[in-house]
């Protein structure tokens, strides 16, 4: 249920570079795939620029699109409907960007990176390794 996880795209500008957000809970594959291809499909209207906006707006404290909020979320966070609850919002945090040469030093289980052009997800071990990619349709 712990499993940190950073979720985001590569930079434009940059492509070894990864502008990422946190993701406190769920963060293994068989959970935040499902949940982005769900966000995607419906909250963004498979419009995958938009996902990426949505994921990279907060860290959070789990995705999931679900319908309802959470009637009692932990003083400071909020829910976003459609995409997740954030971790905290009274100070937002800025971006996490990183080589994925350096991703062993973010101390997460895994890295999930957009891409845009062929609607993908490419899933990272901690250490930044490449395990799969994964289509959003």
């Amino acid at each position: 249920m712990g499993t940190p996880c950073y979720v985001g795209a590569a930079d434009p500008a940059r492509p070894a570079v990864v502008r990422a957000r946190y993701v406190h809970v769920n963060g293994n594959p068989s959970s935040v795939i499902p949940h982005l291809r769900r966000i995607w499909a419906t909250t963004t209207r498979r419009d995958t620029h938009a996902l990426i906006d949505a994921v990279l707006a907060h860290d959070w404290d789990h995705l999931g699109p679900d319908p309802t909020p959470d009637p009692r979320p932990t003083p400071g966070q909020h829910h976003v409907r459609g995409v997740g609850m954030t971790l905290d919002d009274t100070d937002p945090e800025p971006l996490t960007v990183f080589p994925l040469s350096l991703a062993v030093d973010l101390v997460a289980t895994w890295i999930y990176v957009i891409n845009p052009a062929d609607d993908t997800v490419t899933v990272h071990s901690g250490d930044g390794e490449p395990v799969g990619v994964h289509h959003l349709c």
